[in-house]
Parts: C-alpha cells; sequence; structure tokens
C-alpha cells in the first residue's frame, strides 16, 4: 500500500529543516503524523501491508528536526546568559580607567593625559601634536626607531577641547596613527532593544564597550 498521504509530509519536514519551526508547531506535526499512522494500519491491506520502515524514516527526520530546534533553544539561553554576564560585569567598571582610541577629548578641568600609541615595525620616526580648539599646536614629541606600544604623558592641559595627531614616518611615507588615551568610566547605557553596551568617559563622550583595549583601576 503507498503512503502517499504521509509522504506528503515530506515537504514540510524539509521546510522545517530550513526554517526550523517553533516547536509548538513540531509537536502538532508529530500528533498529525502519529494518528495518520494508526489510520493508515488500521485499515491497510492484509494482502499487502504497509512498509514500516517509511514510518521509522519519517519518525527519524520528526526526530532530528526536534534536536535541532533544543540545540537553536539552548543556543539562544547561553547567548541571553552571556548579555547578563557582560551586563553584570560592565556596570562594575563605573569609576574605574579604560583605554580606548581617541582622535579629540574635552576637558572640563586642567588634566595631565596619559595614553599609548601602537606603532607599526619598522617606523623611523614617529610624531605626536596636540592641537587646541583654534587649531594652535600646545604640544609636541617626538621618537626615533620605535615599534610596537609606545606610551606618553602629556603635561597638565588647562580646560578646553583638543585634537591629537600622530604621524608614523617610514621610507619616505607618512601613515596616521590614533592615540589610545586612559579615561574614567562616568557612565554605562545598557541598551534597550539589542547593541553595543555603551560607556560614557570622561571628556570623550559614549564608546562602545568592545572599543575599549584596556581596563585598569582608578
Amino acid at each position: 500500500m503507498a503512503l502517499a498521504s504521509i509522504n506528503g509530509l515530506d515537504g514540510a519536514m524539509g521546510s522545517s529543516l530550513n526554517n526550523i519551526a517553533p516547536s509548538n508547531d513540531i509537536g502538532s506535526l508529530r500528533s498529525e503524523f502519529l494518528q495518520m499512522m494508526v489510520a493508515q494500519i488500521n485499515n491497510q491491506d492484509p494482502l499487502n501491508p504497509l512498509d514500516g520502515t517509511q514510518y521509522v524514516s519519517q519518525l527519524a527526520q520528526f526526530s532530528m528536526v526536534e534536536g535541532i530546534e533544543q540545540m537553536k533553544m539552548q543556543g539562544q539561553q547561553q547567548a541571553t546568559l552571556l548579555d547578563t554576564l557582560q551586563v553584570l560585569g560592565s556596570t562594575s567598571l563605573m569609576g574605574k580607567q579604560v583605554t580606548v582610541p581617541a582622535q579629540n577629548i574635552s576637558l572640563s578641568e586642567a588634566e595631565a593625559l596619559q595614553g599609548h600609541i601602537p606603532v607599526p615595525a619598522g617606523t623611523q620616526k614617529l610624531s605626536l601634536t596636540v592641537f587646541d580648539n583654534a587649531g594652535k599646536a600646545v604640544h609636541e614629541q617626538e621618537w626615533g626607531g620605535v615599534s610596537g606600544e609606545v606610551g606618553f604623558n602629556l603635561p597638565s592641559l588647562p580646560a578646553g577641547d583638543y585634537r591629537f595627531r600622530v604621524l608614523a614616518h617610514k621610507d619616505g611615507q607618512t601613515t596616521p596613527l590614533a592615540p589610545y588615551l586612559s579615561r574614567t568610566v562616568e557612565k554605562v547605557s545598557l541598551p534597550g532593544g539589542g547593541g553595543d553596551i555603551m560607556l560614557s568617559l570622561a571628556g570623550i563622550g559614549q564608546v562602545s564597550l568592545f572599543r575599549v583595549t584596556e581596563f585598569g583601576q582608578p
């Protein structure tokens, strides 16, 4: 006896495998299949019995879809747990120092800045220039034959807005680089509809948590 009515579920099963239907839909589909299977068995032709291997194949497909759905739900639960741990960890950063790339800074009071510059290998000269809001250079510093991480400590700058320019010189070519500054975390913003956790840093503003390269004590 043919299993046309049951084999018609193959298309639905293929769609379920591709789209991972909700668990309620899978359970409903399994229930309907079992009812159809029982009806087929009760009404089968004794002289032409059904092939049981087809039922086993169909049941195996249901089990596979349910297994994939369970794995998907477990993955979602793990992602939620990781997000929760990340949020809890980020709130502990309040008042702590973090290091982020920054080309500009706004000082509300006089402050001596510190940070570092990642320098490419083979750099023959490195220059750091700090400009005030009027575009005047208020601090200049140079290094020769450096590479790796180069630290810097700037003298106290008065309150105001500043811009940094870092240039790496090699074989007549100049490459702009970004300085990394250590700043205090003033506020942590948790996204309501997904997205990055944002840190409000003193003098810099909002920065994604994922842009932080170093964490330190105040």
